[in-house]
């Protein structure tokens, strides 16, 4: 079994790999654009012209803006308060993970887009499968709170 300093590093780097997505986004978005259209939810054959390239730009400027500022956090979370082992920490990883992946997987499905969907599942499977490892590593005072949803909404930490 892997120890806790393990998991935290996988996480550090998955969350570096993201925040490094994240600025290709912002400062490439005809790059994104190119790689969307390969993996097949691109824009479709018909709007793919350059005004629509140019114009989505933006959008992929601020979904990269919007996924840099949640890396960094999730970054300052897992080195500080997940790698002391405070409780809310894991909670609140695993809620923000969960609630991105059934809110973006779920519309790209009912949208039909289900290579976007396919598309979210590394980095998904990247992100929970060390906060489940920690889980089960955790201290033991923290395992009942680990994904629990009672503190949702709460500024609050939840072992205050």
């Amino acid at each position: 079994m892997r120890d806790r300093r393990f998991w935290i590093t996988w996480l550090r780097i998955v969350l570096a790999l993201l925040f490094g997505y994240a600025l290709v986004l912002v400062f490439a978005g005809s790059v994104a654009g190119d790689l969307f259209g390969a993996l097949g939810f691109g824009p479709p054959e018909a709007s793919d012209n350059p005004a629509t390239s140019e114009y989505l730009e933006l959008p992929f400027m601020v979904l990269g803006a919007v996924l840099a500022g949640w890396s960094i956090t999730m970054f300052r979370i897992v080195g500080g308060p997940l790698q002391r082992g405070e409780s809310w920490a894991i909670t609140t990883l695993a809620q923000s993970l969960t609630l991105w992946f059934v809110l973006d997987t779920g519309m790209s499905l009912v949208l039909g887009f289900p290579a976007h969907a396919l598309f979210n599942l590394p980095f998904g499977v990247a992100l929970a499968t060390p906060l489940i490892a920690l889980r089960t590593v955790a201290n033991p005072s923290t395992i009942s709170t680990i994904f629990a949803t009672e503190h949702v909404g709460s500024m609050n930490r939840p072992d205050e």
